[in-house]
């Protein structure tokens, strides 16, 4: 019997009773098509069409044919689209910090919405105090220790704290390999203690007469340390894009300091939907299938 994809090429040619018409709504040659049914009629042992000029005119067991087809192509159809789960649609709220949205999360978003192309994601800027219970959100993307008592939190990556700065304040000689006595250190009060706490671990005291800068907010810090204001503690997983594209680069790459996950949960008070299910599964599984730079490769 012929195969089921020729014998559409019948019901085209039926709808159009044209030859070159059945092969623009195919996507083939004119020639493809007359070589089908010529296959066809003679595996039946009888004409299908009349060909009258550029028409093709069916014979009644052309449209029987073609009545058959077009069934079949429903019923296909049909049982396709009751097993094939419904796509997630709608609006997803998702309360993620400033830094992660701006640095690795909307960079790499696309790739969900592509997938799920009837979902809006819409998300909300939050800073390390803010109080979730009184933000209306699906999804919180969150990183350190105060979450929901009730939230089934699940890692999107562990990440780790370095000291970075521009290459240009690098090679200025501003700061070298050991010696950070001449380099401004940018910190932000969102993000306290951070500074001292990889000074600590380090060993790499700049002595009491170093310069610092202070910012409300960690993005404006790192704005500042891609423009080479100076050096700044930074989440170098959360910004490893900037790393890996030689605008932001760590001197000391053997003197990082573990810090908090980057954990993601629904809305402890709402029942997840297909929606939140769908976001919190790629989030998880990107992270799985693009892990970090290594530490030791560099920019």
């Amino acid at each position: 019997m012929p195969s089921f994809r020729s014998l559409t090429v019948v019901s085209a040619v039926v709808r159009h009773q044209s030859f070159t018409g059945a092969s623009q709504e195919l996507h083939v040659t004119p020639s493809a098509v007359s070589k089908q049914i010529a296959q066809i009629e003679s595996w039946l042992g009888l004409s299908l069409f009349d060909r009258q000029g550029g028409a093709a005119l069916p014979h009644p067991e052309a449209r029987q044919l073609a009545e058959a087809v077009d069934k079949a192509a429903g019923l296909l159809s049909d049982a396709v689209a009751s097993i094939r789960p419904a796509p997630a649609q709608g609006n997803l709220r998702v309360a993620v910090p400033a830094t992660f949205a701006m640095r690795w999360l909307i960079p790499r978003l696309w790739t969900f919405s592509s997938d799920h192309p009837a979902l809006s994601v819409d998300l909300i800027q939050t800073h390390a105090r803010d109080d979730l219970a009184a933000i209306d959100y699906d999804v919180a993307i969150r990183q350190g220790p105060r979450l929901p008592p009730d939230a089934r939190a699940r890692v999107v990556l562990s990440d780790a704290l370095g000291l970075v700065m521009s290459p240009a304040l690098l090679r200025s000689r501003r700061a070298g390999s050991a010696d950070l006595s001449r380099v401004t250190f940018l910190e932000s009060e969102s993000r306290p203690g951070e500074l001292d706490r990889w000074l600590g671990m380090s060993g790499k005291s700049p002595g009491p007469r170093a310069r610092r800068r202070s910012f409300p907010h960690f993005y404006i810090a790192l704005e500042a340390a891609l423009s080479g204001e100076g050096a700044l503690v930074a989440p170098v997983v959360t910004i490893g894009d900037l790393i890996t594209g030689g605008l932001l680069c760590e001197p000391f790459r053997n003197r990082r300091m573990d810090t908090c996950d980057v954990v993601a949960f629904a809305a402890p008070s709402s029942r997840p939907d297909k929606a939140t299910a769908a976001f919190l599964d790629w989030l998880e599984g990107f992270a799985a299938r693009h892990p970090p730079v290594p530490e030791r490769m560099r920019p």
